[in-house]
Parts: structure tokens; sequence; C-alpha cells
């Protein structure tokens, strides 16, 4: 009797050790994934947290450039910015396009944002002619800052046929590459020109009949008719000086980092 009682509570201790064993088992299989896709959605929140905050920087961005940023985001790519125009553009650490390339990279991370700058000594019809263009067009930038040339044009080139050079570039870039968004800027002001405010003033309302965003930087110079302008103005007026540059890159700044 006493050796059965004993067989007895010897098989009891098996099937507890054994069923013990299967709903540890099972509640481990149950934790596990819970806490794996804890962390899963940890990892993910984070890095949807700096998209946001890199898109916030954005915010004035044309709506296109501001799409195909966050694509590049979610691809591990950087944004490809390319700055193009005539000899205004400057050069050197001093000149607006340098000084815009360096706040943009400080704010969004050289990882984020590639920058090139591009400046030609042409007005829009020997640019055209020469076919540079195909430069945007092998670069493959995702936005073109482009200084319509019409500074050089002034004197040389007919403001219609200016304006069609500008149309040529746009629809050359953009045949080739869809995904490339334009912004147009006028080059610097001069003091006391009579027929080059025409022509800017013409720039402006070919870039709102075609839906391309124009930034009006003239707005934040000393008005044209005002001799200190001249203080901005490099000495044969071809570029600013380098408080020129300051105010435009003041203006650039403003509009590309949102804060």
């Amino acid at each position: 009797m006493k050796a059965f009682l004993t067989t007895i509570l010897a098989i009891g201790c098996v099937v507890i050790l054994i069923v013990g064993n299967l709903h540890w088992k099972e509640k481990t299989t149950v934790i596990m994934p819970e806490a794996a896709q804890m962390q899963t959605e940890a990892k993910g929140s984070s890095i949807d947290s700096a998209s946001e905050e890199v898109l916030q920087l954005a915010a004035n961005w044309p709506v296109e450039s501001k799409k195909v940023l966050e694509k590049r985001l979610a691809e591990g790519k950087p944004f490809k910015i390319q700055i193009v125009g005539s000899g205004a553009l400057g050069e050197g650490p001093a000149s607006w396009p340098e000084i815009l390339k360096t706040q943009l990279q400080q704010e969004f991370g050289e990882s984020v944002i590639e920058i090139s700058i591009n400046s030609y000594d042409l007005n829009s019809l020997s640019y055209t002619s020469d076919n540079k263009q195909q430069d945007i067009i092998d670069a493959q930038p995702d936005l073109v800052i482009l200084e319509s040339f019409i500074l050089k044009d002034n004197g040389a080139v007919a403001i219609e046929d200016s304006l069609a050079n500008t149309k040529n570039v746009l629809e050359d870039v953009e045949s080739a590459n869809p995904e490339t968004t334009f912004i147009i800027q006028p080059a610097h002001p001069l003091y006391n020109s009579q027929y080059y405010p025409i022509q800017v003033q013409n720039l402006k309302e070919f870039a709102e009949e075609n839906n391309v965003t124009y930034l009006d930087h003239w707005t934040t110079w000393p008005d044209q008719d005002n001799q200190e302008l001249t203080e901005y103005l490099s000495a044969d007026n071809s570029q600013p000086s380098e408080k020129g540059h300051e105010i435009w890159a003041d203006y650039m700044v403003e509009y590309f980092i949102s804060k």
C-alpha cells in the first residue's frame, strides 16, 4: 500500500512539472512578441519624430518639394538643391549661395540636404543656345533655385525672349526630371534703373502665370531711388557687395528654414 501511494505521488509530481512547464512556455510565447512589437513601434516613432522636425523646418517650401523631401527621408537619400544663375550669384564664403548652403546643412544636416552652386557668365540666350540646362538635367536636383539671368539680359535680350528662354529651361528640365521643382528669383536691384524694374515685374508675372514660386527678395533691400542702395552693390553693379550678399542671404535663409 505504501509503495502504491509513493508511486501515485511521484506520478503527480511529474504531471505538475509538465503542466507548469507548458504554462510557462505559453506565457513567454505571448509576452515576447509583445515586447518586440513595443520596441519596433518605439523605434518607428523615433524616426517619424525626426522626420517631422525636418519637415517643419521646410514649412515654407513649395508643396511639391516638401513631398519629395518626405520621400527622400523615407528612402534615406539626400534632398538635392541646385542654385543656378549668372555671375550675380557671386562666389566665395561671403556670397549668399554659400551662406545659404552653410545654414541649410547646419539646420537640416549634411546627410539630409545636398547643395550645388552653378553660376555662368552668360545671358539667358547664350545659356539656352549652349544648352547649359543639360547641367541641371544631369545633376537631377529635386529643387532648382534659378536666378533667371534677367540682369544679364538687360540691354542685350528683349524681355519677351528672356522669358521664353526661362520657360524653355523649365520645360526641358521638368520633361527629363518630372520631380524637379523650380523657384525663380531676380538678381539684385539697381540704383535708379528705369527699365530693369519693369523687366523684373514681368518676370514675377511670368512666374505667377506658370505656377512657379517666385521669391521677391527685393522687398528687403533699400528702395531703388535711395542712394543707400549703392552700398549694397559692387562697384560695377554686377553683383551685390558684402552687405548686399548678407541681406539677400538673410531673406533666403528665413524662407528656407522655418522656425
